[in-house]
Parts: structure tokens; C-alpha cells; sequence
């Protein structure tokens, strides 16, 4: 079984995971339950939990608050919200479990695998610790985490030239000639990646802006990436990507 506590500071809310988890999560044990920020570090402390159901907004302190006020993270987390903000495109980023309020079904069971998953490497405990730590690095030093087949891997998101689509993969290249490819689509990158002047310039390519090199306007128009690599300009994106770059 694994351990789990559930913190929320509206009852409702409580209940209603807990009922879920009972009917639909049957190798989740509710150990304990918290209506605020200090009670739950208390439970965490007390109980040594393996799993930590952790809504974000909460009077007094927040959910982000608990987790700084704690010496080690040694749990699992899957964060619970209700609000459709920043803070869900930084879990994504980050590769950390969210849950949107009201809860769906499928997706409390897709985030209690991905959690049993972890649980089963303890390695993966210092990915979150890593993944919390990310979230507060100021943006010039952000990495972003890359979910492989067999791994999740952070990389600092300047070292990124740029992204190819492949299908439904996409296909990171980096500074030291190193590449990675990556069970989702580029249209998903291209919005994490938005605030990192990235610049979409075809439906297969994702670029860093700092890694242009050169523009080139024969043949169609292409870019030349600081790599030597040579990516095609969609017609219809040159008038972006000349605005983006300041060019004539």
C-alpha cells in the first residue's frame, strides 16, 4: 500500500479526493489529513508518508511554503489546484504531477501511476527535490525536465539550439552536439519554451533564437543555427521570425 496524506484547507475538497481514491486507487492508503500549510508539516513529520496529495492556494501559507518549511522531501508529490495559471505550465516544465480541480477521474489514475512509478526508483526522489529547487531558479537559469523512455533528465534550457519535430516526438540538439528524442509533440515545447525566445519558424522546427547565426533568404529562406545546422523557414512564419529578429 502506499502511504498517503491529503492536504487541502477546504473539507469538501478533502472528502471528495479521498473518496475518489478509495473507489478508484485501491493500493492508496489515506494515512492522515491537513486543512493548512502548519498541519501539514506537522502530519508529514509525524507520519513519513510516501505520498502527498498538496493543494497550492491556501490561506496563510501556500502549498510551495510547506514544502520550503521542510528539511528533506522524502515523499512523492501531486499537486491540486484550481486555478489554470502559471503555476500548472511550471509543472509541466518540471515534470511534477498536478491534478486540476474538480478532479478527473482518468487523470488522478494517470497521476498515481507516474507516482507508484517513482515511488519504485528512490532515485526519482532527488528528481523532485530538483524539479522544487528548478521552480524557484530565477529564468536565465532555468533547466527544463525531458522524459525519455527510460529516464527524466534536466538540461539548462540556454544549451537548447533547437527542437524537430518527429511525428509526435520531438528531437532536442544541443551545444555539445548531444541530442535527445522525446515522446511529445513540438507544439507542447513550443508554449513551454514561449518565454525563453524560442521561435517557431516551420511546423518541424523550433529554434533558440540566441542560436541563429545567419538568415538566409535564397531558396525559400532558411536560418543557419550557431551548430552549423541549416532549418527551414516557413513562408508564411518569415514575416514573424523577421519581426522577432528585428531584420529588414
Amino acid at each position: 500500500m502506499i502511504r498517503a496524506i491529503l492536504i487541502d484547507d477546504e473539507p469538501n475538497n478533502l472528502q471528495n479526493l479521498k473518496t475518489l481514491l478509495a473507489k478508484y486507487c485501491h493500493d492508496v492508503s489515506v494515512i492522515g489529513e491537513a486543512s493548512s500549510s502548519r498541519q501539514g508539516i506537522e502530519l508529514i513529520n509525524l507520519l513519513n508518508p510516501e505520498l502527498v496529495f498538496l493543494d497550492i492556494e491556501m490561506p496563510g501559507n501556500s502549498g510551495f511554503d510547506l514544502l520550503n518549511a521542510l528539511k528533506e522531501i522524502t515523499f512523492e508529490i501531486i499537486f491540486v489546484t484550481a486555478y489554470h495559471n502559471y503555476a500548472l505550465k511550471a509543472f509541466r516544465f518540471n515534470a511534477l504531477h498536478y491534478l486540476l480541480k474538480p478532479i478527473d477521474i482518468e487523470e488522478l489514475l494517470t497521476a498515481v501511476d507516474r507516482a507508484r512509478q517513482r515511488l519504485s526508483d528512490k532515485s526519482q526522489l532527488e528528481f523532485t527535490r530538483l524539479a522544487l529547487q528548478n521552480m524557484q531558479l530565477p529564468q536565465t537559469n532555468k533547466r527544463i525536465a525531458l522524459a525519455s523512455a527510460d529516464r527524466i533528465e534536466f538540461f539548462e534550457v540556454h544549451s537548447i539550439i533547437r527542437c524537430q519535430g518527429e511525428n509526435n516526438y520531438t528531437r532536442f540538439f544541443f551545444d555539445d552536439g548531444n541530442s535527445r528524442l522525446i515522446s511529445k509533440p513540438l507544439s507542447e515545447y513550443e508554449e513551454l519554451l514561449a518565454d525563453f525566445d524560442f521561435i517557431r519558424v516551420h511546423k518541424s522546427h523550433l529554434v533558440n533564437g540566441a542560436k541563429i547565426a545567419s538568415f538566409i533568404k535564397k531558396d525559400g529562406g532558411y536560418l543557419i543555427t550557431t551548430d552549423g545546422s541549416s532549418v527551414p523557414v516557413a513562408r508564411r512564419k518569415k514575416e514573424i521570425l523577421m519581426e522577432r529578429l528585428k531584420m529588414d
